[in-house]
This record gives C-alpha cells, structure tokens and sequence, in this order.
C-alpha cells in the first residue's frame, strides 16, 4: 500500500477539492514523488484537468470498484512525469454508482485495488464527491489522513463538523482505526478590499476551531479556471503566480504534519 493515501473531501459541495487535488500532485511530482490522482467524483473534474477526456475513459475509477479492472489495467499517464490518474468516466458513473450501492462490502473495495498499486507511487491523492456517499466512503478506508478545503464563509463551515463525525464513526467502528480529520484548507479567499466580514469572521472561526490544523490560505484567482480549461495543472500553466505559491505553502504545511 502507498505510504500516503488522503482523500481531499468536504461535505458542502465544490470549495476547491479538484484544486487541490491536482495541484498538490502536480508539486509533488515536480519534486520527484510519484502520485496517484484517484478521480472519484462523477463531474470527473480531475481527470478532464490531467488532459483525458472524460466521455472517452472505458476503464474507470468504478469499473476498478466494480472489480471489472484491475487497477493495473485502469491507471492512465498524465502530461508530467510521476504523476497517474485512475480516471472518472463521466457519462457511465451514474449507472456504475447504483450498481455499487448492491455490492457487499462496497466500502472496502478501493482499499483492495490500492492494495495492487505499483510500489513505485508512495501517495495517493483522491478527489472526493461534494457530499457523502459510496464513493466518499470508499475513500475514507483506506486513507491515512484527510485533507478537506473550505469556502472560509458559513454554509461551507458547516459541512467540515458533519465529515469529522463519519470520521469518527469509522474509527469508532474499527474501519480505519486512528483516522482523523489531519487538515482544513481555506480556499478561493478574497483578499484586500473584496474580502469582507463573512470572510473575516470565517477565518477566525477556522483558526479558533481547528487551531493548526488550519493550513496556509489559498487565494482566489483567475489563474485556476484558465489552467483547467487548458487542462494543465497549475504548476505548470502558472508556476509564478501568487495561487500557485500559496499551495506551496499548503504542500509544506501538510509534509511539515506528515500528511504528505
């Protein structure tokens, strides 16, 4: 099993999950490491930023889950060295996601394919869904910590106490005894005269609440659409840009806590 295996969820929709999956692999990558991106979610996000065409994946996430795959057989190159993708296959996950919700076990099926991951990927990043499900659940198994990212504003605040509590749950239950909730990323945060009260006041909840656990702000920034529709990572579209630098920052945080 990969040294390294964080699922970056949240409980409140899209506040930046894909982001900061795809660009703390593409950072890690560049230093060397060798990274899983494990696209979960049915928008395929991931998959279509990392330059494959959703429409087009025969061989996906859930077809692995589904054991129809081997993982083996599943994981696809990216445009950078060191970096894989087990792709999302948009227009098949919905029909694949109710043949799950009868299979037994099926919590413990990404566990079991991660098993076969070739030794040389030491992590594994995945890119949870915006809400609780089977594939979520699936993610938080086999994970050795959990990263989730925020809006630093109120309906997002709200979903990270609702992912700590299945957390807690499956430790409880002796699923993955130990696991916990190892860090909150505040993303997309306006800044100078654009960052108002709300965001003032989410802040200082997360810092209050979470204490260090509390990773770097990640700013919000135009740069981000433009390297997704491009489908190249961040990193790389706009390796000078403040956005990128913040999730320096946030990769640091998270290897300094040996998240990563």
């Amino acid at each position: 099993m990969p040294k390294h295996i964080v699922p970056v969820a949240n409980m409140a929709g899209s506040a930046g999950k894909t982001t900061t999956t795809v660009t703390l692999a593409a950072l890690l990558a560049e230093v060397g490491r060798r990274v899983l991106v494990v696209d979960l979610d049915p928008q395929s996000n991931a998959t279509e930023w990392l330059g494959h065409d959703p429409d087009e994946v025969e061989v996906s996430s859930a077809t692995v889950l589904l054991k129809r795959a081997e993982l083996g057989e599943a994981l696809v190159e990216t445009g950078m060295e060191g970096l894989f993708l087990l792709p999302a296959a948009r227009r098949r996950m919905d029909a694949e996601l109710i043949q799950l919700q009868g299979v037994p076990a099926r919590d413990m099926r990404l566990k079991q394919a991660l098993r076969d991951c070739p030794e040389a990927i030491d992590t594994v990043l995945i890119d949870c869904p915006g809400s609780m499900g089977v594939m979520t659940l699936a993610a938080l198994v086999p994970a050795t910590s959990v990263v989730t990212v925020t809006w630093p504003s109120g309906k997002e605040l709200k979903g990270i106490p609702m992912l700590e509590d299945v957390i807690a749950e499956l430790a409880d239950a002796e699923v993955n005894v130990g696991l916990t909730l190892g860090a909150v990323v505040p993303c997309m945060v306006p800044t100078g005269s654009s960052a108002g009260s709300i965001y003032q006041d989410g802040m200082s909840f997360l810092t209050e609440a979470y204490g260090d656990r509390t990773a770097p702000v990640v700013r919000k920034s135009v740069r981000v659409p433009e390297a997704q529709s491009h489908g190249v990572p961040l990193p790389v579209y706009a390796p000078r840009e403040g956005v990128t630098d913040d999730y320096r920052a946030v990769l640091a945080y998270l290897e300094e806590k040996g998240i990563l």
